[in-house]
């Protein structure tokens, strides 16, 4: 099992039988059995034939849509959402007391999550200054406790991302890439470029694991449900970030497996070119792939899995 990545110019993919054949530039590359696949990741320059999108969404197999950025375009996935959970998140909606309360066990992960990283990195990276940030981010997880409403606790959220941001030249053992401080959109560096990339693919995961439990994605709790985003999405993404997406972003760069030459970047932004994304795309398989000790033996997206079907489980107490 494996997802399949339409991401080079001229690459296609169509449904010949029981398989998926891919073509790039009208020759054939690769033969896979359709049932073999978790999911297809389609890039701008690509295509995938209708008749392949209908077998796929018969077998519940979904497919992302990404530019490249690496951000997504939009997601097909034969989803079954379930009326109970969608009323159950709209009665929780309704009431402040438990968006404060979803909102709170959300973050209480999230920083928690950032301690264990920079405990992590702590054996091998300046254990001094990382504990010191870690105490910071102890004192910030102990405040939540007293916060009444959602906007304190984005408050404490954002001291607590700030804190951990500024513990990442410690982490960082690449001496070609520098680490300049957060950029969100547009991404000003090849770091902030890579976790872009890696927010998005895990965007792609939690929006999956979300259809497949009937979670309704447009209404979450802790970010705002302003009509312009799926807010659930973004709240499920806060449990992942650090031992998921960062994770695997620190260990491109510590391993050196991506370089400065497989960026391309101008006055207003930076991105991995069409050879940074082919490595990015073939080791983030390989990771999410992988079975670690710190996720009770599972791969990443077993995890991914898993934690989303207890919050869903979570929202129905």
């Amino acid at each position: 099992m494996g997802v399949l990545y339409l991401m080079s110019p001229g690459s296609s993919a169509k449904k010949v039988g029981p398989r998926i054949v891919v073509e790039k530039n009208s020759e054939v590359v690769g033969r896979l059995p359709v049932r073999s696949l978790d999911g297809v990741v389609v890039g701008r320059n690509s295509d995938l034939t209708t008749n392949a999108v209908f077998e796929l969404l018969d077998l519940k197999i979904p497919i992302c849509y990404i530019d490249d950025f690496g951000k997504i375009a939009g997601i097909l996935c034969n989803e079954k959402q379930s009326s109970a959970r969608f009323f159950r998140q709209s009665e929780i909606f309704q009431k402040p007391e438990k968006q404060v309360e979803f909102s709170r066990e959300i973050i209480r992960e999230k920083i928690r999550n950032q301690r264990n990283l920079l405990k992590r990195y702590g054996k091998t990276s300046d254990k001094e200054k990382l504990d010191g940030i870690a105490k910071k981010l102890a004192h910030t997880l102990e405040s939540l406790k007293n916060l009444q409403t959602t906007e304190e606790i984005r408050g404490a959220e954002g001291i607590a991302s700030k804190n951990y941001f500024g513990a990442f030249p410690l982490l960082i053992a690449s001496p070609d890439i520098k680490w300049k401080g957060r950029s969100q959109h547009p991404a000003k560096d090849p770091i902030n470029s890579l976790l872009n990339y890696a927010y998005a693919f895990l965007e792609r995961e939690v929006r999956i694991s979300a259809a497949i439990y009937g979670m309704e994605a447009r209404i979450g709790f802790f970010h705002s449900n302003n009509g312009r985003k799926d807010s659930l999405i973004f709240d499920l993404m806060e449990f992942f970030r650090q031992p998921v997406a960062d994770r695997f972003v620190l260990s491109l760069l510590n391993k050196k497996m991506i370089h400065p030459e497989n960026f391309q970047k101008n006055s207003e932004d930076c991105k991995l070119n069409f050879e940074g994304r082919n490595i990015f795309c073939t080791r983030y398989e390989e990771y999410m792939s992988k079975e670690y000790k710190e996720y009770d033996g599972k791969n990443p997206r077993e995890m991914i899995n898993e934690r989303v079907k207890k919050f869903s489980e979570y929202l129905n107490r």
